[in-house]
């Protein structure tokens, strides 16, 4: 069994929700961060990466980190940038990523991404569900933080280009595709 961090990424701005921050809004009874950590059951560690409200997700008992600062990125360069920190912060030489706004994330999540991933046949794995690719939802090996970094050096931003760039394998969820439905405004809650 691999050994794997993760990291739920909960940086962005939340436009589509006016401005709260997604991760902390309630679903179900439980703040969406408490709701995707259950996809995480099996990871060696987790951390959030947030740029904001820091107190308040150490109070629902994770580690956070906010994006790390390159002196040649610029900011606000979306969710590679906290993909890339947390490439930076994890643990470990794997690491599985999640958006905070998919609070139906699968409790096979792990097991089954990690399936795959290893040396010889994937060193980055996306989720699929049947009908796209669910680019957030990945597991990565470290040794793509330079590679990442130097695509954001480049001046590009679009996450499916830079996992095509690094011939990411699909892992296929099409018979839990619901599972990873996006909460992006408040007519989804």
């Amino acid at each position: 069994m691999l050994k794997v961090s993760g990291v739920i990424l909960a940086g962005g701005q939340s436009e589509r929700m006016g401005g709260q921050d997604k991760g902390l809004i309630e679903y179900q009874g439980l703040a969406m961060v408490k709701q995707v950590a259950n996809g995480f059951a099996g990871v060696m560690d987790l951390q959030v990466n947030a740029n904001r409200n820091h107190e308040e997700y150490k109070a629902l008992g994770f580690d956070v980190f906010a994006d790390a600062t390159w002196a040649d990125i610029p900011g606000n360069s979306g969710p590679l940038l906290g993909i890339l920190s947390g490439l930076q912060c994890a643990k470990e030489d794997w690491v599985l990523f999640s958006p905070c706004d998919t609070p139906e994330l699968p409790h096979n999540y792990f097991t089954k991404m990690s399936q795959t991933a290893s040396d010889q046949l994937s060193m980055a794995n996306v989720v699929f569900d049947g009908e796209r690719r669910q680019n957030l939802h990945l597991l990565l090996h470290k040794s793509h933080k330079e590679n990442l970094h130097m695509y954001l050096l480049s001046g590009r931003r679009k996450t499916y280009q830079w996992l095509d760039s690094i011939n990411a394998l699909e892992v296929n969820f099409s018979d839990q595709s619901g599972a990873f439905k996006n909460v992006n405004g408040p007519e989804d809650l």
